[in-house]
């Protein structure tokens, strides 16, 4: 079941999973909005996303490991899409950002419809204090898609 996002009571470690950086979560979630994937009182995915003056942009999306492959974040993001859709004023378009050994992710944000439009080349390595590795492989450039609305 979808419920809004109460920012009194974070999913932290399904946050910290998609981001690594406490601080920047902190600040795009005191600014943005979001939901969550809810079995019974546990959160097993978050959404979240920031609205900005021309566009959408969904900062983080993250399923619990024992959950991932169930279709949660595709729901996420359809659900997100959809009241996005319905409620745009002067924006048109949503993006999001991920890293590109993120596979399942790109994967995911393609199958419904958002397409590549840039990469930031070193962007983790520049960003980031600490190393990030997916899969065993270092996390280096981030990836825009986006998906007209």
């Amino acid at each position: 079941m979808f419920t809004t996002l109460d920012k009194q009571h974070l999913p932290w470690e399904l946050l910290l999973d998609a981001d690594p950086d406490k601080e920047k979560i902190q600040m795009y979630v005191d600014t943005g909005s979001g939901f969550v994937w809810q079995v019974a009182d546990e959160i097993k995915g978050v959404i979240v996303y920031d609205n900005r003056e021309t566009e959408y942009e969904i900062m983080n999306v993250a399923v619990a490991p024992s959950e991932q492959g169930r279709g949660i974040g595709r729901q996420l993001l359809l659900h997100t899409i959809k009241h996005l859709r319905e409620g745009k004023n002067a924006q048109n378009k949503i993006i999001i950002r991920t890293g590109s050994v993120s596979s399942a992710a790109l994967h995911l944000y393609k199958k419904v419809g958002f397409v590549e439009v840039s990469r930031d080349i070193d962007y983790f390595v520049k960003n980031y204090p600490e190393p990030i590795y997916e899969d065993g492989e270092l996390l280096r450039d981030q990836v825009t898609l986006e998906l007209m609305i």
